[in-house]
Order: C-alpha cells, then structure tokens, then sequence
C-alpha cells in the first residue's frame, strides 16, 4: 500500500500516516485509513462512516488493512464505522460483495490484536451495541447515562478531551488478553447474535464453522 506522511485533523491524534490502495479502483471511501500515534501509542486507524464500505472494493480495501495489522501486530481504531450495520445490508446487494464481507468479517474473527471502536456521533449511537461483536473495546463520546455505559469493555467519554485516555485504557486492557481468548470472545458475541436475532442475515453465521 503506497502512504502519504499528512497531519490527520481529528483528536486525539498527534500524528498519520494515510496509506492508500494499491489496486485500481482500492483506495476506499474512509475519511482516513492508515497509520496514527496517540502520544507513543501507534494503531491502524479507519475512520469512516455508515456510506464507506457500500461496495467491494471497500470491503477488500479494509482487509488490506486487516492483513497489515495481523502483520505488523498493531492494534486496530475504527472511528465511526459500524461494521455490522453496513455489513448487514450490503451483502444483499451483490455476490461479490457478500464474498468480500464474508472474508473480512472472518479474518476480523481471527486477528490477534485487539479491535477498538470510537463513534463520537449522535447518530452512531444507536449502532453500539451490534458493533461489539467485532470490537474488543468500544469509547462512546455521550453522556454518563448512556445505554451500554455499564459493560466492562464500554468506555464512556463525557467530553472529547476523555477520548485519548479512554482508547489507551482499553488497549491497556485488551493487550494483557491472550490472543486466543480475543478470538473466542468474538465469536461468542457474533454467536449471541446470530442466536437471538432471527433476522441478522444467514451469511453471518458461516464465520461460526
């Protein structure tokens, strides 16, 4: 993937590095993909919204960057991508894009560095709870009554500022986890899911065999 040194605009970065696809027609719609640094911490950020993933390109786009944090053993920040909303309805659209979604959510099952997500929107809010399933950790920017406020691996921030010290925390906590224990709790949340929702899309569930 080919990078462009830039200063990313959003806290509670310090610095990024964009990487770009380097496949015709990759390069994704997120608003920033690529490395980012809160203080020393460095993570593979994503930052997007509920209209990033809405083809299969996208898809295998963010793969792309699944691989490279499995390979570099850096911990994942996605920012107001709710993967499981858009993934629920874009794998009805086309094959091809159910194949990449498919692919994606397994190998999301399968990394061993923890996944942390951030939605900092009113709207995202009512996403959060499905988000979990993929998400080992999750920071929402709401007020201290939220719903979800009282799950352990839930991070409420008041304020924007609260945003740094809440993702940190949580990859204090996830990166003393085994890598094989992240992997079982994903799939018993996605399993949950599949179980209580008989609705959620049958292709879900083909990541549990």
């Amino acid at each position: 993937m080919l990078s462009d040194t830039t200063e990313y605009p959003q806290p509670p970065f310090t610095q990024a590095i964009q990487l770009y696809g380097d496949r015709s027609g990759s390069k994704g719609t997120f608003k920033f993909a690529g490395f980012a640094w809160i203080q020393n911490t460095k993570v593979i950020l994503v930052h997007g919204d509920d209209q990033s993933l809405n083809t299969a390109s996208d898809w295998r786009c963010l793969l792309r960057l699944i691989a490279l944090a499995h390979r570099l053993k850096k911990p994942i920040v996605l920012w107001n991508l709710p993967l499981a909303y858009i993934a629920n309805i874009q794998r009805k659209t086309t094959l091809d894009c159910a194949h990449a979604i498919q692919k994606t959510e397994l190998e999301l099952l399968r990394l061993s560095c923890p996944i942390i997500a951030v939605f900092d929107g009113a709207n995202n809010m009512d996403h959060a709870a499905q988000e979990l399933i993929w998400n080992d950790g999750m920071v929402l920017v709401a007020s201290s009554d939220a719903q979800l406020s009282e799950q352990e691996r839930v991070k409420i921030a008041a304020h924007s500022t609260d945003i740094s010290p809440a993702i940190l925390e949580l990859l204090s906590q996830t990166e003393a986890i085994p890598a094989t224990e992240l992997v079982k709790n994903r799939r018993a949340s996605l399993h949950f899911l599949v179980e209580s929702n008989p609705l959620y899309n049958a292709e879900a569930s083909q990541c549990l065999k």
